[in-house]
């Protein structure tokens, strides 16, 4: 029984830190939740789950945090649902080619896609680029882009929210601060699907939703309540910071 109860109390911290993640920024958390789960777990002598488990593990409480964040944010303003549905529907198709091309794709490649996607990602966060206004006549490009993001995530398994942010930062006039509920939707419909599709192969827990549910409250109100005391300048910072932490990971990766 105690180690039952350590192994919750473990998950359930890591859930409400990327919730309040979550909630914060709109981002799902996966940069974070997975390597805690991998490192984090074993200092406190948990070993029983397996890397399907803690994926599914992961998958799950980011969904249920960005669906707290999402029902948190519910009255605050989005872009047009018009917009919404599109974009969702480019990056749900990038996910799915992104799942299957991940399969026979050299992943050095998939990797430095994700670096230079990461790069002008950053170059965004800190210093806006409002190519909308600059020219109207490319804003279908935010489409393809939306694509090539679903499928990187997919791929990689992180830096699909901060690339959503970064994409609706150059082709709107809105800034990061007033994107979040949007992003906040486009992360929760991403999560949707990959939770869905870690629970029809088996590997949620059904134990672990109540734990993740009820962290996804308290973290993501605890990170919105955060965010709106941040100016966009600062969330823009935080969210490069975000960028810059998956920057490390995948650099790494490519010459381990």
């Amino acid at each position: 029984m105690p180690d039952i109860l350590l192994e919750n109390s473990v998950i359930f911290l890591i859930c409400t830190v990327s919730g309040f993640l979550t909630g914060l920024l709109g981002v799902g958390g996966g940069l974070i939740v997975v390597p805690a789960f991998l490192f984090v777990l074993p200092l406190f002598g948990i070993t029983n789950l397996s890397i399907h488990q803690i994926v599914g593990i992961s998958a799950t409480c980011v969904f249920l945090n960005s669906a707290s964040s999402l029902f948190f944010r519910r009255k605050e303003t989005f872009l047009p649902a018009k917009n919404i549905a599109f974009y969702a529907l480019f990056i749900m198709t990038g996910t799915v080619f992104g799942s299957f091309a991940s399969s026979f794709a050299p992943k050095n490649v998939i990797l430095w896609i994700y670096v230079f996607v990461a790069l002008i990602s950053l170059y965004q966060m800190l210093f806006r680029t409002d190519f909308k206004n600059q020219n109207r006549n490319l804003n279908f490009i935010i489409y393809p882009a939306l694509f090539l993001v679903g499928g990187i995530s997919a791929s990689i398994g992180i830096g699909g929210a901060v690339f959503f942010a970064a994409l609706l930062n150059i082709f709107t006039d809105k800034n990061t601060k007033e994107l979040l509920p949007s992003i906040t939707l486009l992360v929760a419909i991403h999560a949707l699907f990959a939770f869905l599709s870690k629970f029809f192969l088996g590997f949620v827990a059904v134990w672990v939703i109540p734990i993740a549910f009820l962290a996804g409250i308290i973290g993501s109100k605890l990170g919105i309540i955060t965010s709106r005391k941040l100016s966009a300048g600062a969330i823009n910072k935080l969210m490069a910071l975000v960028l810059i932490l998956g920057l490390i990971k995948i650099i790494f990766e490519i010459f381990a």
